[in-house]
């Protein structure tokens, strides 16, 4: 598929393709789930009608807003429409005569026209009108009810025109509606009921249902038929009829018979206080069994925690045994969240190089270079909406006739914070930018970084795919690499963006905390691995954000807090700074404060690390036990000096 932006941005010959790189591992979740769908609709015992059987029809793909979610969704709709738009590395399905129906339907609140949830499920009933060319009678009755009473006056001819349906779809849904009320009229032998309104119409089913009419019943059979067509026709019956969309379905032909597969894209838009549009999908995920549903969005689905019971229908992991956490794993753990639920992870290199390649060709050859591929690679850390921002870039600079350039591209793009920042609350924004300032943090780190009282922002950040966990660490929390590396360096252009002062205030209770977490460790029993990981921490803090200017107002704030324990760390992150900038006078000035700090005998240890560092000669005394030679310590503390500075100083920096 062409990629219109890039066609219409110069008037060069560029080719341009909307470039799709790897996701085989999410092709192949795919047909395995639908291979299993097919076995499990197929079988003896499945009835579309059982209301209690847990759920086992959905598939959930999550991850940060730009990895791909939509374009992935895109191309499996594609693929199983048409074999010969599927990747070549991706294998062909193993299932044979069965007709899949896909569907993608995109839940973005941009993309809506009207109730999201009717147009859910018109679309569905639209694709439906034009794979089976046939009326659904019950399901067809029931919507033309509800729809002269919730529309009055607003043909759906019109409104199936109105909303752009049409042209995806067809007309073909209008006739059938009304060709289920002619089948109606013509199986109840009522002919003085032609042309009459739907509500009559449905009326005169529902008697003869009850009456136990053969001929309604094998018209409408379902069990629930009679009940849902005497509801009120509101939106909470509107959302039940899906059951008999599923029955109806069940029962088509041979020759007429199709699978579903709705793709929801951007599930992230539905969410609100209250869970009502998601109670809405949710009962249309559970009441059509016999239809496969793929689910992208930038969180796990929620639906096998029982804490929501009450909110949403079907709850816990006995109904949706797919979707619960595994046991041996944290639910928010990449890749994990159930067996049906997986995180979309980043490009590698080697796939981000390819995808830069084939997205602008000239002549058949790539148009963006090598040099320039490299430098977008880096900066990307696998994030494709980095790559097509960049991509973006390279054609807005040709389009002023002068020729792109590495250093172009060494820098991160506004949009990107624009997109990560969309849907988090005022909280976790304040949370998120606060924990940008750490390489790895745990949520008491990240609430006291961030100034607050209270752990819940930093708990429901860490559930966002934009934070990655590893077990057992320190601190198993980390940041994307491209989005922290963009709120620190890039974030000027947002409503709620932090001043360089709040910046600073945020790295003086980043290190505030870490020393608070250092001692807390301590008193209980000594954490070399502890204090290694608050070092470091800490040293960057001193290094980014030039803590030595901040120097004094934090020794005062030490000083009133009465935490005179804080006064070795800060000054040992001192001279950790100066030692890689070279600054012998200020190195000197920092070791002798931190003598000075360590009089009374507690963590003189740091002087020696201080001087370490520094190159500089080992304290006479006091005498220090190290678990290794004192040799050995010392070059391990001047080699992390020496990287550093050959980092900074190094053709990447910056």
């Amino acid at each position: 598929m062409a990629d219109l932006r890039a066609l219409f941005s110069s008037n060069d010959p560029v080719g341009s393709n909307e470039a799709f790189t790897n996701r085989q591992d999410q092709w192949n979740l795919t047909a395995a789930a639908i291979e299993e769908h097919l076995r499990h609709i197929t079988g003896p015992g499945f009835d579309a009608e059982d209301l209690e059987t847990p759920r086992t029809n959905v598939l959930v793909f999550h991850g940060v807003g730009g990895v791909g979610k939509s374009t992935l969704l895109r191309k499996i709709e594609a693929s199983l429409t048409e074999s010969g738009q599927r990747p070549v590395q991706w294998g062909a399905p193993v299932w044979a005569g069965e007709r899949i129906l896909p569907v993608r339907i995109d839940l973005a609140r941009s993309a809506s026209t009207g109730s999201d949830f009717e147009r859910v499920v018109l679309t569905i009933r639209l694709a439906l009108a034009t794979a089976v060319g046939r009326p659904l009678p019950s399901f067809d009755l029931a919507l033309r009810r509800y729809w002269e009473a919730q529309h009055p006056g607003e043909p759906l001819e019109e409104y199936v025109r109105r909303t752009g349906l049409v042209g995806r779809f067809g007309q073909m849904l209008p006739q059938q509606l009304q060709a289920a009320v002619s089948e109606a009229v013509g199986a109840l032998q009522l002919p003085g009921l032609v042309g009459s309104a739907a509500g009559q119409v449905t009326a005169a089913l529902v008697t003869a249902l009850r009456e136990r009419r053969e001929r309604a019943r094998a018209l409408a059979g379902c069990a629930l038929t009679a009940a849902l067509l005497e509801a009120d026709p509101d939106l909470e019956a509107f959302s039940f009829y899906p059951h008999l969309l599923a029955w109806e379905i069940s029962r088509l032909p041979a020759k007429h018979k199709v699978v579903p597969v709705f793709l929801l894209d951007t599930f992230e838009d539905t969410g609100d206080r209250h869970r009502d549009a998601e109670r809405l999908l949710q009962r249309l995920v559970w009441l059509m069994p016999n239809a496969f549903f793929v689910i992208s969005g930038r969180n796990r689905l929620p639906w096998a925690d029982e804490a929501l019971q009450g909110q949403l229908d079907y709850t816990g992991p006995a109904a949706w045994p797919g979707l619960a956490a595994q046991a041996e794993q944290p639910a928010r753990a990449a890749g994990q969240g159930g067996a049906r639920q997986h995180l979309i992870g980043d490009f590698s290199e080697q796939d981000c190089d390819a995808y830069l390649a084939r997205r602008l060709t000239q002549d058949g050859r790539p148009l963006i270079g090598p040099e320039i591929r490299t430098v977008i690679t880096e900066r990307s850390h696998g994030l494709p909406l980095h790559l097509d921002l960049a991509v973006a870039r390279f054609l807005e600079i040709r389009r002023t006739g002068r020729t792109p350039t590495p250093a172009d591209f060494d820098h991160t793009f506004p949009a990107l914070i624009a997109r990560v920042l969309s849907d988090l609350t005022a909280d976790e924004r304040h949370v998120l930018r606060s924990a940008s300032l750490l390489d790895a943090f745990d949520l008491d780190l990240a609430t006291h970084a961030a100034g607050l009282t209270h752990q819940a922002a930093a708990r429901q950040l860490v559930e966002r795919p934009m934070v990655t966990e590893q077990s057992g660490a320190i601190w198993p929390y980390h940041l994307h690499g491209a989005i922290r590396t963009a709120l620190r360096t890039d974030d000027e252009h947002t409503e709620d963006r932090w001043t360089p002062a709040d910046w600073h205030q945020a790295a003086e209770r980043a290190l505030a905390a870490l020393g608070r977490q250092w001692q807390d460790a301590s008193a209980l029993v000594p954490a070399r691995p502890l204090l290694v990981a608050c070092l470091r921490q800490g040293l960057r803090l001193a290094r980014d954000h030039h803590l030595d200017d901040l120097a004094t107002l934090l020794r005062t704030h030490i000083d009133v807090a009465g935490l005179a324990w804080l006064t070795p760390l800060l000054e040992t992150a001192l001279a950790f700074h100066h030692a890689v900038q070279s600054e012998h006078d200020d190195l000197t000035a920092a070791i002798d404060r931190l003598r000075e700090a360590t009089a009374n005998g507690d963590y003189t240890y740091l002087l020696h690390i201080a001087a370490a560092m520094g190159g500089l000669p080992q304290p006479t005394s006091p005498a220090i036990q190290w678990l290794d030679d004192a040799h050995t310590v010392r070059t391990r503390w001047h080699t992390l000096v020496t990287a550093r500075r050959h980092h900074l100083n190094g053709p990447t920096a910056g």
